[in-house]
């Protein structure tokens, strides 16, 4: 008896850069965090404070390094993780399986993202902000904004160049904001309607955790947030 292929999924229309090597991307990211990564996703699940039950997005989660820790915590059917690259979430999914993890993967890029206003508690962006240019940013910002409940939280994860020796030579290979870019970012959440935007103090020099609170007065998609 003849079985139906699975169906291809198209890459969503974006100008972020999307990565095709999924098979190949856990083993490169082992190698450029030294042996660390693991580590590293669990603490940015821990700093974003998940807790059972509650509603989480992961947004270009990749290969599923924080989605799956997340998870975990906030228990089956309460995460969701997109990224733009349809190779990375089949890695994901595969992944998932394995551990007997229920977890909502789609095909998606965080510019249009495929849920309903104020639908998370927490949102994580976990190494993938330097893949955005900065109008992408701003609009995957709100986009994040609108899917998150008033109050609800987002941390934002990334490496960063001129720090340490590690950052200046993941810089070269332009996998790195630089120092002056994170306040710019920060600015770029105010304006979509985040509040206590703060950066925390990190354990890498290399890496910059960033936090920040939906604004209860915030806009939701299709209106022009404004930052009062």
């Amino acid at each position: 008896m003849d079985t139906e292929e699975p169906k291809h999924e198209a890459v969503p229309e974006t100008r972020g850069r999307v990565i095709h090597w999924a098979r190949f991307y856990d083993a490169a990211s082992w190698v450029m965090s030294l042996g660390g990564g693991s580590k590293t996703d669990r603490e940015i699940v821990e700093r974003a404070g998940v807790r059972a039950g509650e509603k989480v997005l992961d947004v270009g989660c990749g290969t599923g390094a924080q989605t799956l820790p997340a998870a975990e915590k906030a228990g089956p059917g309460n995460v969701a993780g997109i990224d733009a690259s349809p190779e990375m979430i089949q890695v994901a999914r595969e992944k998932a399986a394995k551990k007997g993890l229920d977890i909502d993967f789609r095909v998606a890029a965080i510019e249009e993202l495929p849920f309903g206003d104020g639908e998370f508690d927490v949102v994580l962006s976990g190494f993938m902000l330097h893949h955005l240019p900065e109008d992408v940013q701003r609009r995957g910002f709100a986009e994040v904004r609108r899917v998150l409940k008033p109050g609800g939280r987002l941390l934002a994860v990334d490496m960063v160049s001129g720090r340490s020796l590690l950052g200046r030579i993941i810089g070269l290979f332009g996998h790195a904001h630089r120092p002056h870019s994170i306040e710019r970012i920060k600015d770029a959440l105010r304006q979509a309607g985040f509040d206590n935007v703060e950066e925390l103090e990190s354990p890498q020099r290399h890496l910059f955790f960033l936090r920040a609170l939906a604004s209860a007065g915030a806009q939701v998609k299709g209106e022009k947030v404004r930052d009062d």
